[in-house]
């Protein structure tokens, strides 16, 4: 009877997002796993990471309140607080702005997980700005679970963007201020190597098997650290594949569409592959190809019932791109219709999360489907995703949320941040 209910629910669900019953995709079913009742963040942006000692470390946040770093033990599934941001850094009940979200890739170097932070509106509205005391670096003790405090990174502009140089010991952040920022770990000490963007950061940069480090801005273009040079160079001469950049007389923008939104470097292959914000398009980018690389268009990843619409009403990419180094393959959740930022668009859209693959070697799609829990529940905004070294799918965003003590904010669709696995290999 209850199969039958969830069945019935499943299709009105498709047939209001424009899907039928002929067409309508398969539900995959994953694991799911509640944060805290205490703090109920309600945001998730890239900040997922599993370590080599295999467990998962995720970066929470909401806006105008805190940032909270969690530990989840895939062995013991438990799932352990590690820190609150404000807290941390005496921040919490004086009125300031606060260091309140995680918006970067993770690394780890040295048994250590290495992150930085930002501000944004995070504190009281009425408040004056200047009361920011700055970014900070972090960095998680993998043992212990301890989480210290490093030096300021500026004194205003947070990050959206990390990566790491392990071999010199150097990572590097991409700040609000559209600047690049090197960190030198062992002296614990930035440097502001000047500006790359004027207009809207990207949000993930990547580094190359040579130390390079590469960023992405408007229209299609794409920047370079040179390490060896110690110089940042726009390209002139490539071009990320745009198909559906906003244009207007009237109100002329250069706007996230037209940069990628998720990019991983593959040492396989020795290139780069990422998503394009505004199309969902899967793309290749080998920089030691050409003086300035090869850029190489593969598939679109929007899901089935907008891939083939207009090309100006697809959804914005999602921050949830993986590569399996297990099966050579991409996995991406996108959402099925509308847009998603955590109530924050209202066109948001729950039950829409849908899971689909690109063969790295076949050059073969697959649409997998519908992500549901094991338990019904449904699934959207997905924020990050990882892939551990079994093969598992790890996600992290918005679950339908039932109990009320779970929830972050009672209404129409209530949800609470979750992380979710989807395990390919599990018969």
């Amino acid at each position: 009877m209850m199969r039958c209910l969830y069945a019935v629910l499943c299709l009105t669900l498709l047939q209001s997002l424009g899907v039928h019953a002929e067409e309508s995709p398969k539900f995959i079913p994953v694991k799911h796993y509640r944060f805290s009742t205490v703090d109920k963040d309600a945001q998730m942006w890239s900040a997922l990471y599993i370590g080599s000692n295999g467990k998962i470390y995720v970066g929470l946040c909401t806006h105008a309140d805190a940032a909270n770093l969690y530990e989840f033990d895939p062995r013991t599934e438990k799932m352990r607080h590690l820190a609150n941001l404000t807290e941390l850094n005496e921040e919490r009940g004086k009125g300031i702005w606060t260091n309140g979200k995680i918006h970067v890739q993770m690394q780890e170097l040295d048994g250590w997980v290495y992150f930085g932070s930002l501000s944004e509106d995070n504190g009281p509205p009425a408040i004056d700005a200047s009361s920011y005391k700055g970014p900070r670096w972090y960095r998680v003790e993998m043992a212990s679970g301890k989480v210290e405090q490093l030096s300021r990174i500026n004194s205003f502009w947070g990050l959206l963007g990390q990566t790491m140089d392990p071999k010199r010991r150097l990572i590097y952040g991409l700040a609000e201020d559209g600047h690049l920022y090197k960190y030198y770990i062992d002296k614990d000490w930035t440097e502001d190597l000047g500006r790359v963007d004027e207009w809207d950061i990207c949000r993930t940069i990547f580094s190359d098997d040579l130390g390079n480090v590469y960023g992405s801005y408007p229209p299609g273009r794409i920047w370079k650290y040179d390490v060896q040079k110690d110089r940042i160079v726009d390209f002139e001469h490539i071009r990320l594949p745009l198909i559906n950049q906003s244009r207007t007389m009237a109100n002329p923008m250069l706007d996230r569409k037209v940069q990628w939104r998720i990019v991983e470097w593959d040492p396989v292959d020795r290139a780069a592959y990422g998503i394009i914000g505004g199309s969902n398009l899967l793309f290749k980018y080998d920089p030691h190809q050409g003086s300035e690389g090869t850029i190489t268009p593969l598939a679109s990843l929007a899901a089935p019932p907008v891939r083939n619409g207009d090309p100006m009403n697809l959804p914005y990419a999602t921050l949830a791109m993986a590569l399996s180094q297990k099966e050579r393959k991409a996995y991406y959740i996108t959402v099925m219709t509308g847009d998603f930022d955590y109530g924050a668009v209202t066109k948001d859209v729950m039950g829409a999360s849908f899971l689909v693959t690109y063969d790295l070697k076949s050059g073969r799609r697959e649409d997998l489907g519908v992500l549901r829990t094991t338990d019904g529940r449904t699934t959207s905004g997905m924020g990050g995703a990882k892939i551990d070294k079994d093969g598992n799918l790890w996600f992290v965003g918005a679950f339908s949320e039932p109990d009320p003590k779970f929830q972050v904010v009672p209404g129409r669709r209530p949800y609470s941040m979750g992380l979710g696995c989807y395990q390919p290999f599990r018969k």
